[in-house]
């Protein structure tokens, strides 16, 4: 199961902040009933019937830039996950990145499991970058009477430290990446399209979160803020992912299966994990 591959001239590496412990489906997908997991529970599932958590990051790298994109859900620890410390920073290490390589941080929303990185000790984290984040996303969570904390933390410090660039759907970040409009998880949600030579891939977001929803598009994560536009999203980038061919990276799926393609057999859609 691979966890890098290349587009073109662009890699994109599969980054793991942490894995918090599994949790039953009914927790992330609450209106969706234990029984209907029972056709995708070797696809979905652990092997007790829980549902898998990653939290993890991609890097995209080629001769002209290195950028990532979200950030993870930060150093912790964590006590809502069990105290658990992310370890963005040591993984980036691992794959010869370190934080000031970085030409780019981008975020395809504001919600903590995905800015988590941005700021440490009122500093960015990379020290070189420029932080990208949707317009539509950044007005909805800083017009908030009463700001989220980790809208106040790890999203606000970054126009007061000048390190800001928001950005429109369709707009050019680095040459071969440029933001898709996938909105509905929140108003602003971005995915983001990877183009190079003849190839292209997306990095989902929080468009998936499960391989079930694939054949399932119609089922909502717990976090999803217009389900009806998240769904619509979903479908969208299916339809896109299996008609343009495109490689899928998608942050939340299993971290040693999270790049793949989805591939449609006999009328039904599948994820089928990259091999190495």
């Amino acid at each position: 199961m691979a966890l890098r591959t290349k587009i073109g001239r662009i890699e994109i590496i599969a980054i793991c902040d942490f894995v918090p412990p599994p949790a039953p489906p009914t927790e992330p997908f609450p209106e969706v009933p234990i029984e209907a997991w029972e056709p995708y529970q070797e696809s979905s599932l652990n092997e007790e019937g829980m549902y898998p958590r990653n939290y993890g990051v991609f890097v995209l790298r080629s001769d002209n830039f290195t950028a990532i994109v979200d950030t993870g859900l930060g150093p912790g620890p964590h006590s809502a996950m069990d105290g658990v410390e992310g370890k963005l920073l040591e993984n980036l290490a691992a794959v010869g990145v370190q934080p000031s390589d970085v030409d780019g941080v981008i975020n395809t929303h504001i919600h903590p499991d995905h800015v988590g990185w941005n700021i440490v000790d009122g500093k960015p984290t990379f020290s070189r970058a420029r932080y990208t984040v949707s317009r539509v996303d950044w007005e909805h969570w800083t017009s908030q009477d009463d700001l989220a904390p980790h809208v106040r933390k790890n999203a606000v410090p970054l126009e007061d430290l000048d390190v800001l660039d928001l950005v429109e759907d369709d707009q050019e970040i680095f040459i071969g990446v440029r933001t898709l409009g996938t909105p509905g998880h929140t108003p602003g949600h971005q995915s983001i399209l990877i183009e190079s030579g003849d190839e292209a891939a997306v990095i989902t977001g929080d468009v998936l979160h499960t391989p079930a929803q694939l054949q399932e598009p119609g089922w909502s994560f717990r976090a999803d803020l217009d389900k009806a536009a998240a769904i619509a999203s979903r479908q969208m980038l299916i339809e896109k992912a299996i008609t343009d061919k495109l490689t899928v990276a998608a942050g939340h799926l299993r971290y040693d299966g999270n790049i793949g393609h989805i591939v449609e057999i006999e009328g039904r859609r599948y994820w089928q994990v990259l091999a190495d």
